[in-house]
């Protein structure tokens, strides 16, 4: 059997996994057939000095055998930030199915080594309350990683594939953001600790998938919406539960974040979260986030007061749908947690297409890349003049959510697209049966499956913080 039939051989496997540990073996055979593994191999590239790597290493290495660990600190102060740019180029992942450079793996590895031994270090001239405070500076300067769930309608249930990719790989950030059906997935991962979200996974039936209901045409005409919005806020607290934000953090360590956006041109878009709105019902910001205009009501969200009775939230708002405003909230989420590594599970039927070849190679994609970059650019630009030629009020509010659509970054650090065909359009805003569920979450786990490897590499040292921080606080 000849080399190219033997990677179209591999190529199959990889399409036909159903885990992640199939699919990773079947791209090890792929790349040791493409040459990719060589060049893993191979130490040299232009984009860092392998030789300064490797003698940073030796001196990690030399501190931990000396119990040196003021040396091995200032180390890693002085060596990690300097080489961890050049780790994220993108040309250190497109070679190899399997991972980057191998010397860049060592690496990374020998520095989680390190935080991890310098955790645990004691020392008569160092307190552990000053260690924790040299720790948490150093993770502040280093910054955190986010999960960001695009809105997609019916397609945002794809993101359920990726949050139980991840959660088997044991790679879900602690920081999620979501919006629109996004905000629902968001919700319903951090209401739960990583054993009940294991649970769920093992059983999808108990999940409700009737939310989407017609509300008929004369009560439609008397909102303006076509959907039930308490049926779906039923089936929200089913598979969310009552928690609010404050709640559902304390029960998994999970920063849940939710972009609801305005029916008032003077307010302002805002970004839910335990920090900003810790007694408001993580169930009624999903249904906000997701009320798009036309088929949900604008909503008012719900609070838990101190006596435990539920009341309105701001009563005089109304908000509707997040990716109006902040489908990637990627500025807030920076300001309230200091994230600078941004996760995107992107599902947004208007925005996929235009982004799909965004970072791939060739001429189709090349082309592609041109039609999404002038239509987005042609459709900002007639977004911009509809928003300052259209006066005050419903036209104007429209004209301005239009302009936000249009204009916003829909990129992250890390991209993850799921398959989809023109034929799934029909469903884009349709409840989905027990088979497009599974088939949803399939789509969602192989779309992340390549992306392991770059996820791993970027996030494993802020989670070896992460990991310090919470033994020296303990």
């Amino acid at each position: 059997m000849g080399t190219r039939s033997k990677l179209k051989d591999a190529t199959a496997a990889m399409e036909n996994a159903t885990s992640f540990a199939t699919w990773r073996d079947a791209a090890g055979a792929h790349d040791a057939l493409s040459g990719a593994r060589a060049w893993r191999e191979d130490d040299s590239s232009p984009h860092y000095d392998a030789a300064t790597l490797r003698q940073s290493m030796q001196r990690m290495r030399t501190a931990r055998e000396s119990n040196d660990g003021l040396r091995l600190a200032a180390t890693l102060t002085e060596d990690l930030y300097r080489h961890l740019n050049d780790f994220s180029a993108p040309g250190l992942y497109e070679r190899a199915l399997t991972g980057t450079k191998l010397l860049l793996e060592r690496y990374l590895e020998e520095s989680e080594t390190s935080l991890r031994w310098l955790a645990a270090w004691q020392s008569p001239d160092l307190t552990k309350a000053e260690k924790r405070l040299r720790f948490e500076t150093a993770y502040k300067v280093f910054g955190r990683s986010a999960l960001l769930l695009s809105g997609g309608a019916t397609w945002g249930f794809h993101h359920l594939g990726v949050v139980r990719a991840l959660l088997e790989e044991d790679l879900l950030p602690h920081i999620i953001s979501g919006a629109s059906t996004g905000a629902m997935i968001a919700a319903g991962t951090c209401a739960r600790n990583d054993e009940e979200l294991r649970q769920m996974f093992e059983n999808t039936d108990e999940m409700r998938l009737d939310g989407l209901v017609p509300i008929g045409v004369k009560r439609s005409a008397n909102t303006g919406a076509w959907l039930d919005p308490e049926k779906l806020y039923e089936v929200l607290l089913h598979n969310c539960g009552p928690a609010t934000f404050a709640e559902a953090y304390a029960r998994s360590g999970r920063a849940l974040n939710i972009s609801v956006s305005p029916t008032r041109l003077r307010q302002k878009p805002r970004l839910l979260t335990h920090l900003t709105a810790p007694n408001v019902l993580i169930a009624r910001a999903a249904l906000a986030s997701s009320a798009l205009p036309g088929l949900f009501p604008p909503v008012v969200l719900h609070k838990r007061s101190l006596d435990g009775e539920v009341a309105d939230y701001m009563p005089s708002e109304r908000w509707v749908d997040g990716s109006l405003h902040g489908d990637l909230p990627k500025q807030r989420l920076s300001r309230l947690h200091n994230v600078n590594h941004f996760i995107v599970s992107q599902t947004n039927p208007l925005v996929l297409p235009l982004m799909r070849h965004g970072k791939k190679r060739g001429v189709r994609a090349t082309m592609a890349g041109l039609v999404g970059a002038t239509v987005r650019g042609q459709g900002g630009y007639a977004a911009d003049l509809a928003r300052r030629a259209t006066p005050s009020g419903p036209l104007g509010q429209l004209a301005n959510q239009a302009y936000a659509l249009v204009n916003q970054d829909y990129r992250g650090d890390i991209d993850i697209h799921p398959r989809v065909t023109w034929a799934s359009y029909r469903k884009v805003v349709k409840n989905p049966d027990r088979d497009d569920l599974r088939r949803f979450i399939a789509e969602g786990r192989k779309a992340v499956w390549p992306q392991i490897a770059k996820i791993r590499n970027q996030t494993r040292i802020g989670s070896a913080f992460r990991d310090a921080l919470t033994a020296l606080r303990t």
